[in-house]
Formats: C-alpha cells, sequence, structure tokens
C-alpha cells in the first residue's frame, strides 16, 4: 500500500464520515475481553493468517478509489489478536459504502466480521491539529471501543471533554478522536500514537486509574492497539511527512 498521509476533521468541518470495519482472523477468539485498558504489547504479534491476507484486503481497498466520494482509508494490523480493521472516509450521504469482507466472501483463511458500522467523528483534541494518520508520523493507532448504556452517549461525550486533553500529557499519544456510530450505539476513540512505549503512563492519568475510568455507568470498553499497515490516498490527501 501505498505510504501517503489521511487527515481526520470532524464531519461537521468536513462533511465526511468514517466507516469502520474490524475483521478477525482464523478460529474465533474465546477469552472474555478485559474489563478495563490493558497496555498494548511492546512487539507487535503479526499472524500468519494477518500476512497471507493483507495483500488480498489491501488490494479490495486500493479499488475503492474509482469510486465516487471516496476519501481515503488506513488499513490497521492488531498486534495483540489476530485482526484487521480498515477505517475509511466517505463524503456524507454518498450512500451504502463498499464492505471489505462480504458473508461467503473468500479471503483464504476463515475470516468474519466483528462489527461493521458508519460514524461521525465528533470530538478530537491533541498535540497537534488536524490529525493526521500515516505509518511514518503515527506508526501505532489504538482503539477504545465504548458500547453505549441506554442511550449514554451524550453523557459519556461530555466525560470525554472533562477527561481527555490530560490524557495528551502521555508521550508518544498525538491525537484523540472520538467517532459517534449513526445507530448511536457505539463511541470509538481513534488514538494516534507515534510509539507505544510510555502507553502505561496513560494509565495512572485521573480518569484511567483502577476505580476512576471515566466511561463507568455510560458504557462498557475495551480496546484494540494496531500498527498502521498503510493508507490508500482519495480525493482527500495531505502532504506527506
Amino acid at each position: 500500500m501505498t505510504s501517503t498521509d489521511l487527515t481526520l476533521r470532524p464531519t461537521r468541518d468536513s462533511n465526511v464520515i468514517a466507516v469502520v470495519e474490524r475483521l478477525e482472523l482464523g478460529e474465533p477468539e474465546v477469552a472474555p475481553a478485559p474489563a478495563g485498558p490493558q497496555p498494548p504489547n511492546r512487539v507487535a504479534r503479526r499472524t500468519d493468517e494477518q500476512a497471507l491476507v493483507l495483500p488480498a484486503v489491501a488490494d479490495r481497498v486500493r479499488l475503492w478509489r474509482i469510486l465516487p466520494g471516496f476519501r481515503g482509508a488506513v488499513l490497521l494490523a492488531s498486534r495483540d489478536h489476530n485482526r484487521l480493521a480498515v477505517y475509511s472516509r466517505f463524503d456524507a450521504g454518498v450512500g451504502t459504502a463498499p464492505t471489505v469482507l462480504e458473508p461467503g466472501d473468500p479471503l483464504d483463511v476463515p475470516a468474519r466480521v466483528l462489527d461493521r458500522r458508519a460514524y461521525d467523528l465528533v470530538w478530537r483534541d491533541g498535540n497537534e491539529n488536524p490529525t493526521v494518520i500515516s505509518p511514518r508520523h503515527t506508526p501505532v493507532v489504538h482503539f477504545g471501543l465504548f458500547t453505549v448504556l441506554d442511550d449514554r452517549a451524550d453523557a459519556l461525550l461530555d466525560r470525554v471533554a472533562a477527561t481527555a486533553p490530560a490524557a495528551l500529557a502521555t508521550p508518544g499519544l498525538r491525537t484523540v478522536n472520538f467517532h459517534r456510530s449513526h445507530d448511536g450505539q457505539r463511541l470509538i476513540n481513534v488514538g494516534t500514537w507515534s510509539g507505544f512505549d510510555q502507553f502505561h503512563l496513560l494509565l495512572a492519568q485521573p480518569g484511567f486509574k483502577t476505580g476512576e475510568k471515566y466511561w463507568e455507568g455510560l458504557a462498557t470498553f475495551e480496546n484494540d492497539y494496531f500498527d498502521v499497515v498503510g493508507v490508500v490516498s482519495g480525493q482527500e490527501r495531505a502532504v506527506a511527512r
């Protein structure tokens, strides 16, 4: 995949939506998700299935370049699970966005869609503006995955605005980018990082300590950590770094 950049701007400013498709490869994982934030593996674990499937997924996403309204996509390989994710951006109102994996669609290994939703980027903050994702500038990304309880998305976003800026003191954390799903059931924080070496310091920040999780009572939480494998550019291209 080409090593260009993808720029993330809030939907209200850009009239662009995000689509996040998360894939699990191989046999389904049966271990329950941790109850709170866990630090990522220091060394990326690349599975045989990931290595086999990545070129095919990249080829599929490249085909989206010809689609009206396609702004770009980031291909992400989990460093803790046998998973891939594709974060893509499209003009709002473009219609149904393409799917990486259709039912019954072979990828040469067992694969299933963990989740696929459309999102608005509703709140961001960071040590740089705008948010830029690229293999060189932000080689690692985390997803903070929140499943909202009882329509509490607005309340959760209020807590995000009060808590997230302090997290930006964590060395390596460049930006936080909260996305709200169109069905209102999910929030995703796409966090961009220059490296995870000091991620553990985030867990000592107010709102992240044991017993102080800012989402308690509003959402359930899990996270995943990714290597930025590449970027497919569309109509919107940022200056390469």
